[in-house]
């Protein structure tokens, strides 16, 4: 069993044809934990008899017939999720409390059989792009000690990766559900806002906050998004509206955006221009056919999330805590958020104004390709170099994911194969509103072609049929 791989297609063969059971999976998973000792991946890991007998419960009920889409898969949360019973703390322990009702994500995994082993690190309030603003420790990139492991989703991005969970849910407001992803060489999957359920979440931007899922393959995060993409009377921000209907066949010609190569910027990252050329030729081999497309909408768009009014929807999450207790705030995220306090309301109704001309202005430039590629992450530097530089290196680290959920726009970041000095590197590909399903088959044969094994794992990736 220790060199039983998490994604989907492996274990549920183990489960079905190899005798093994969630119980014995959850006793090798805390093996794994212990074994890697105080990582600050975990920030509220569940006692192992708790686990253990959540798993009994599991078992009990697949024994009995019941229909559980997600049987015996191990998971766990970003800690600005509620799970009841546990603290929310967004990483800052002058902001906990325990909720007395789970999110309405982990409602709906648990009753499609997941196990919730417990709740990650992050950057604190979810405020940041790299992964180590958090005052209590952070964990390091699964590939790296000396990079950073990504943001603000970084615990649930690097548990996978590590080969400790199945999959995990983050929060995304400006890409922390992609840019982790990327940082660890596995797939994170953002839907559009109001596909999923945000009920329960502490909010960075609550207008646009999505749930992304981070998980080994393609397909694991598609069967994620299959139970969780419900509408939520409850949630005010949820959508009713359907998915678009994707073709049953990857095509086999399709048109993919670029930006032009003067707004390519990888701020002197040459190995990170390199592996996104490559993926640019992989695309086109499977069909693609380029166009350039100006980024500088798009790039406006992500701009207005934290240097514009857009950023006081976090004062009213955090600001009592930061006003009471600022000496409990990483000093970066009480920077960012003290911003809020420099716009009126005035401010607030100008940026909702021209977000939303720049909403029509890039749909109508989308409806002209099937999606648009761009690399999650310009760059990857060291922790250290952000510790010295932590504003700079951070906004690098969001210019081609800010825009995404202020626009509505769906993404999929997915591996795309290890750099020359084997740090990993991922692409996005974006799509209209609701076109998650369309991006689908393109993303997964892109991934099959690209990667060379399951995040951090020593497992690789067995290609599945197109």
């Amino acid at each position: 069993m220790p060199a039983l791989s998490l994604d989907f297609q492996r274990l549920r063969r183990a489960y079905a044809h190899q005798g093994l059971r969630p119980q014995a999976l959850v006793a090798e998973l805390y093996r794994r934990i212990a074994q890697r000792g105080d990582d600050h991946v975990w920030l509220h890991l569940l006692p192992l008899e708790e686990a253990l007998k959540r798993a009994r419960e599991v078992e009990a009920r697949f024994d009995r017939g019941e229909s559980l889409p997600l049987y015996g898969l191990p998971y766990g949360i970003k800690d600005n999720i509620d799970a009841a019973g546990l603290p929310t703390t967004a990483g800052c322990a002058a902001f906990s409390y325990v909720p007395p009702e789970s999110a309405a994500v982990v409602q709906l995994l648990d009753a499609a059989g997941a196990l919730l082993l417990g709740k990650h690190n992050l950057d604190q309030f979810a405020t940041g792009l790299v992964g180590i603003r958090n005052p209590a420790g952070f964990c390091r990139n699964s590939f790296s000690d000396e990079h950073i492991p990504g943001g603000s989703s970084s615990g649930s991005a690097v548990a996978v990766a590590a080969g400790l969970l199945s999959f995990s849910i983050g929060s995304d407001t400006g890409g922390s559900g992609r840019v982790p992803a990327a940082c660890n060489n596995i797939v994170g999957l953002k839907p559009t806002p109001g596909v999923i359920s945000t009920r329960g979440f502490v909010y960075g931007n609550r207008s646009f906050d999505v749930a992304p899922v981070f998980a080994l393959t393609v397909d694991d995060a598609y069967d994620v998004l299959q139970v969780l993409a419900q509408h939520d009377p409850r949630d005010t921000q949820s959508s009713p509206e359907p998915l678009l209907a994707a073709p049953p066949v990857r095509p086999a010609a399709f048109s993919f955006g670029l930006p032009p190569p003067s707004q390519r910027e990888f701020f002197g990252d040459l190995q990170a221009a390199r592996q996104f050329e490559r993926a640019v030729g992989q695309l086109i081999a499977l069909g693609g056919t380029a166009s350039e497309i100006d980024l500088t909408p798009f790039l406006e768009a992500g701009s207005l999330v934290f240097d514009s009014a857009l950023v006081a929807e976090r004062w009213v999450s955090y600001g009592a805590v930061a006003s009471r207790r600022p000496e409990a705030v990483d000093p970066a995220v009480l920077a960012s958020l003290r911003r809020a306090l420099d716009y009126t309301a005035a401010d607030a109704f100008a940026a909702q104004y021209r977000l939303a001309e720049l909403r029509q202005l890039t749909h109508d430039v989308l409806r002209g390709v099937d999606l648009l590629l761009l690399p999650t992450c310009a760059t990857l530097p060291r922790w250290a170099e952000v510790q010295a530089d932590p504003q700079r290196l951070n906004t690098r680290m969001g210019r081609y994911t800010y825009f995404a959920n202020p626009l509505h726009l769906s993404a999929i970041s997915v591996p795309a194969g290890l750099r020359d000095d084997g740090l990993p590197f991922g692409v996005s590909l974006i799509g209209l509103p609701r076109a998650e399903l369309r991006l689908r088959a393109l993303a997964r044969a892109l991934h099959e072609r690209s990667a060379q094994r399951l995040g951090a794992t020593p497992h690789a990736l067995r290609p599945t049929a197109s």
